[in-house]
């Protein structure tokens, strides 16, 4: 095992596959993980919870769209918001 380690710089696309993958799928996390070959399944979960986090805050100072009963990010513009947050980010 190497131990060395790296940062991998995640682009919009990969963001935006995650998103849609770990959604389509349901959280099947072995369908995720097959589509991203080159990160680990921690990884890959982390960066998932990293994107619902920032989510999170960005709704907490807006009023919610959404019922108590559904998901955060089950609402249509969920993925702009999040490549949003992404981009100012890496400014």
């Amino acid at each position: 095992m190497n131990s060395k380690r790296s940062y991998h710089k995640w682009t919009e696309q990969e963001t935006m596959q995650l998103y849609k993958i770990v959604q389509s799928s349901n959280r099947n996390w072995r369908a995720v993980e097959k589509a991203f070959p080159q990160f680990s399944l921690l990884q890959l979960q982390n960066k998932y919870t990293m994107i619902e986090k920032q989510y999170r805050l960005k709704q907490a100072h807006r009023t919610p769209a959404y019922s108590q009963n559904q998901s955060l990010l089950e609402n249509d513009d969920t993925l702009q918001i999040l490549l949003n947050l992404i981009s100012k980010q890496s400014e």
